[in-house]
């Protein structure tokens, strides 16, 4: 019996890049590309997604998130648990991932190597201090929110982040583009939210 799932017809590309449709992709994977397995493209994008696409240098991921995905943030590989797991072999073995073992799953680390940058933006995986894939969706850290929202309402003031409004949605603090398109759940650190 196949436990192939049914192929959903692709809905397209924008007709134009908005905020919020899109992450940064690292340029330095154009010269590496031909060096990788399908598997190992798909599990490092993966990674990439929850790392690099959320400016964190590394992020907690378990096997049946990179198999199914990551709640309504993403559907996943789409691959199965060995060829996910021949695929990480793949990559820490050509020096794209480290594996580090978590509290509740592993932890995939990029390889990180300073770039002589002509811009004066840093790298997007700065910081440390971001939750973990993994995180995003404890009621602890729901809990928290909150509570800790709850005291900037009472004062007539809504969160922002990056001059975008914040609204909650299934128990989850979500970010609204201004320019329309999917409202994106917040993951970074409550000090870097605003109010007004």
């Amino acid at each position: 019996m196949s436990t192939k799932k049914k192929i959903e017809q692709f809905i397209g590309f924008p007709t134009k890049p908005r905020k919020g449709d899109f992450w940064m992709y690292p340029t330095a994977m154009d010269n590496y590309w031909q060096f990788l397995s399908g598997s190992e493209q798909k599990v490092l994008d993966f990674i990439l997604r929850h790392t690099w696409g959320f400016r964190k240098p590394s992020d907690e991921i378990s096997l049946s998130q990179l198999e199914s995905g990551v709640g309504k943030l993403d559907k996943g590989t789409g691959l199965t648990s060995p060829t996910i797991i021949k695929g990480i072999k793949g990559l820490i073995g050509k020096g794209f991932i480290e594996k580090v073992s978590g509290k509740r799953a592993n932890e995939y680390k990029l390889v990180v190597k300073e770039i002589n940058q002509t811009s004066k933006e840093s790298i997007p995986i700065a910081s440390k201090d971001n939750l973990h894939t993994i995180d995003i969706n404890t009621i602890d850290n729901i809990t928290i929110n909150k509570d800790y929202f709850s005291s900037y309402k009472k004062r007539n003031l809504k969160p922002f982040y990056m001059g975008e409004e914040m609204r909650m949605k299934d128990g989850r603090w979500m970010v609204i583009p201004k320019e329309g398109g999917s409202w994106c759940e917040y993951v970074d650190k409550v000090e870097k939210i605003e109010w007004k």
